[in-house]
């Protein structure tokens, strides 16, 4: 009887089916299961989705399963059934063998997605993309090679969180960025391609970086790519120097106290914008004492972790006593890499006294003296 009720109200386009209400007594890991359709090649699936605790778990169906799937589920665990479809929604009610329906008019759209579709990256596979097919990312058929694709991830998420910064930044001149810390430079080349080839936009972009073979080589990529803004120089963060402001400054993975000296270099340079994802930030580990952390403190790991936090916690918060605009997320999944706390602030104002109070009572309570603190007073910037 529950098959030919659920074959009756499936014969229609179905956006959505929610299956609840768990009946007494009943020994079920799942909470709750919904079902959506999905377009293959091979025609019409459904996905189930088994709520268990805070996790979810999925199961892929074919069309012809789905009324023996519904009805199982109904007969052996749940009371209640609702059909979300394209000419009505239908609430399904089965208690003590008897099935009730109440049928209304249709509440939601169908939208019938491709299963396991590719994802739209800024830079996609297939695109002839001459900075990737010359660092060996990608094949010169435009195939991503299996063993970077990891690197071409990271490339694409690097943009996303470019890419809303960018549109602050005057659109009326040509930009001013700089690298601290390249690297091999993909990401800076990246940031090149999307700046200029992509977005039409005039940029000039310099990667500083300190070892010296490390720059010939991407000076010289640079010049075989035709990369006619792009340069790249030899340099320690601190002693770099430059006359001009400059727009955006972009720090990944400086270690340690390398950040806040990419930030104190930024400031100097009344950068708009300032992103960095700091790594190996072992100062607090040293200096952290307050008897109410212990049952912190007194595990290294946690330490560790929790000197990790505090000190990108007072960065970002004395930015913002510096007038700027802060955010904190994550760069990259932590699967690719375990530094993925990126740091973005966009000045939008001015010194904020409440703020810095704020920044000096967290610093005085875990008894620490940051070194940023005090190179932005050595530079009289605080």
């Amino acid at each position: 009887m529950i098959n030919e009720k659920i074959q009756q109200y499936f014969n229609q386009n179905i956006a959505l089916v929610v299956i609840s209400g768990l009946k007494k007594d009943i020994n079920c890991e799942f909470s709750k299961v919904t079902l959506r359709p999905f377009s293959t090649m091979e025609g019409i699936k459904y996905q189930l989705e088994y709520t268990v605790k805070n996790q979810v778990k999925h199961k892929n169906i074919n069309s012809d399963d789905v009324i023996n799937e519904v009805s199982q589920l109904l007969e052996n665990y749940f009371t209640q059934c609702m059909i979300y479809g394209e000419d009505n929604d239908v609430h399904i009610n089965f208690f003590n063998g008897k099935v009730r329906a109440k049928v209304s008019s249709p509440t939601k759209k169908i939208n019938i997605r491709a299963h396991n579709k590719q994802k739209e990256y800024i830079l996609n596979e297939g695109d002839n993309i001459d900075f990737l097919i010359y660092l060996g990312v990608m094949t010169k058929d435009c195939k991503v090679i299996k063993s970077k694709y990891n690197k071409f991830r990271q490339i694409n998420k690097y943009l996303e969180l470019l890419k809303s910064s960018l549109v602050l930044l005057p659109k009326d001149r040509p930009l001013k960025i700089v690298d601290f810390g390249c690297g091999k430079a993909y990401l800076t080349f990246a940031l090149y391609y999307y700046v200029v080839k992509i977005l039409g936009r005039k940029a000039y972009i310099t990667g500083l970086d300190l070892k010296e073979d490390v720059i010939d080589f991407c000076n010289n990529v640079a010049k075989e790519l035709n990369y006619e803004t792009l340069e790249f120089q030899k340099g320690d963060i601190k002693d770099y120097s430059r006359t001009q402001d400059v727009d955006m400054v972009i720090m990944l993975h400086a270690c340690d106290n390398a950040t806040d000296e990419g930030i104190v270099q930024s400031l100097k340079f009344n950068a708009k914008i300032i992103i960095a994802v700091p790594c190996c930030q072992h100062e607090f580990f040293r200096q952290i004492k307050n008897d109410n952390l212990k049952p912190i403190l007194q595990f290294g790991i946690l330490k560790e972790r929790f000197s990790a936090i505090a000190t990108d916690s007072l960065r970002a918060q004395l930015l913002k006593a510096l007038g700027f605009e802060v955010s904190v997320m994550e760069f990259i999944d932590t699967e690719h890499t375990p530094k993925n706390i990126a740091i973005r602030a966009v000045r939008n104002g001015t010194f904020n006294k409440y703020e810095y109070t704020v920044y000096e009572t967290f610093r005085d309570y875990l008894n620490i003296s940051p070194y940023i603190e005090t190179r932005l007073k050595e530079e009289n910037i605080i």
